[in-house]
């Protein structure tokens, strides 16, 4: 069946229409469709960091994006739901110190967040997250799981919303 892991059935012509009408619709190159929530974080989150990653994280993040962070292998550091200010205290001290005992840097960093906070309703803070990600040249994952739909003016999510 075409809802089952691309693994198992492969990729048909219908994951490819359904790709590309969701790119259009949130006005993206492309867009990549997975068949359930949890196991999209659980997977993708170990297939984009690893080992001499650090991954920084939001306090309140869900469940499935704690499951992938510790999957991935990368050293995890959380900071206070939806501060910016700590998340710059946090990115500045690791690019400055470095992984614990080497003090080399960092491969890559990623900080991970929710558009929509699914346990407690609350808008992520993307704005002020993204400058704090670019100045110090950090990776954003943004998980939109409950705001596509939800937030903008035409429903295309946290990153209309802001």
């Amino acid at each position: 069946s075409p809802s089952s892991s691309r693994m198992e059935y492969g990729t048909t012509s219908l994951h490819v229409d359904v790709e590309q009408i969701v790119a259009k619709f949130l006005q993206k190159d492309d867009a990549m469709v997975l068949n359930m929530g949890f196991n999209t974080n659980a997977t993708t989150i170990p297939a984009l960091m690893e080992r001499g990653d650090l991954l920084v994280s939001d306090e309140l993040n869900h469940t499935s994006i704690v499951n992938g962070a510790r999957a991935s292998g990368a050293a995890i550091r959380t900071f206070r739901h939806n501060d910016a200010d700590h998340l710059e205290e946090i990115l500045s001290t690791a690019i400055v110190m470095g992984r614990p005992r080497t003090r080399r840097p960092w491969n890559k960093i990623m900080v991970i967040v929710e558009g929509i906070y699914s346990m407690e309703g609350e808008y992520c803070d993307l704005r002020n997250i993204v400058a704090v990600c670019k100045k110090y040249g950090a990776y954003l994952y943004l998980d939109e799981a409950h705001s596509i739909g939800a937030m903008g003016p035409t429903g295309r999510g946290c990153c209309e919303y802001t």
